[in-house]
């Protein structure tokens, strides 16, 4: 499935995006690309009866438990690349282009990695509601989830870029799964991955990233407090199933 999305990434969105002249065109290009691949996803969870339940509607605390991560994300990660949380709006169409293409390419991303991937990793292990179980899931989906941005190197990325995005997509991707598995749902934790790309993405436009080793091992390793705060909602999840599970009258 990893191969597949990065196949259908570079042959349905990279290619035909960049045939078009208009940076601004192109940026809404590969957005609506992303738009079809998703609803194709999406199709494919919902009749696909073992993953099905990541569509479920988020309840009020699948919401709130995103909140601290998109705080931090959304203050962190653009002090890390730019210094600074100014969005770069000198042009507007290319600004709301970057935005949607950035937004969609993480929804995108959370459809294929968190609601369907790590729902069949979790499907597919026994007693997948065991803490140690649903590790092995995350770590796993995590891991599928950085391996596609090795390719981000032969886009002239700088080599230390690439190598903190290695590591910072996996961390993110193990706080993305504990989200998804805390709340119940992918609608919530793809907005949030969305909305993350949109803002560092506006926010770096028509800047050169070429970060020092110091500032990318900050990058690489900013979501390490995230991982603790996942870490700590999937246990507590596991802790009020088992209780439920002891106690029926609970539920």
């Amino acid at each position: 499935m990893t191969i597949a999305f990065m196949v259908a990434t570079i042959l349905l969105v990279t290619i035909p995006a960049s045939r078009v002249a208009s940076p601004a065109a192109r940026e809404y290009a590969a957005g609506i690309a992303r738009v079809i691949l998703a609803l194709l996803v999406i199709v494919l969870i919902w009749r696909w009866s073992r993953v099905a339940d990541a569509l479920k509607s988020p309840s009020p605390r699948s919401w709130v438990i995103v909140l601290p991560v998109a705080l931090y994300s959304l203050i962190v990660y653009p002090l890390l690349f730019t210094g600074t949380l100014r969005l770069n709006l000198n042009q507007p169409n290319l600004a709301a282009g970057v935005a949607f293409n950035g937004f969609a390419a993480g929804a995108l991303e959370e459809l294929v990695f968190r609601g369907l991937i790590l729902s069949l990793l979790l499907t597919a292990m026994s007693d997948n509601h065991k803490p140690r179980n649903a590790w092995y899931a995350i770590l796993i989906s995590a891991l599928l989830f950085s391996l596609p941005h090795a390719l981000n190197i032969f886009v002239g990325h700088a080599e230390a870029r690439v190598l903190a995005q290695l590591v910072w997509s996996f961390l993110l991707g193990v706080v993305f799964a504990c989200l998804r598995i805390s709340g119940r749902s992918i609608w919530p934790v793809a907005v949030l991955h969305g909305a993350l790309n949109a803002f560092v993405h506006v926010n770096r436009l028509g800047i050169e990233i070429q970060p020092s080793l110091l500032r990318a091992a900050a990058l690489a390793f900013a979501p390490v407090p995230l991982c603790i705060y996942g870490a700590i909602l999937l246990r507590k999840t596991a802790t009020y199933e088992n209780e439920n599970a002891a106690n029926p009258a609970l539920t």
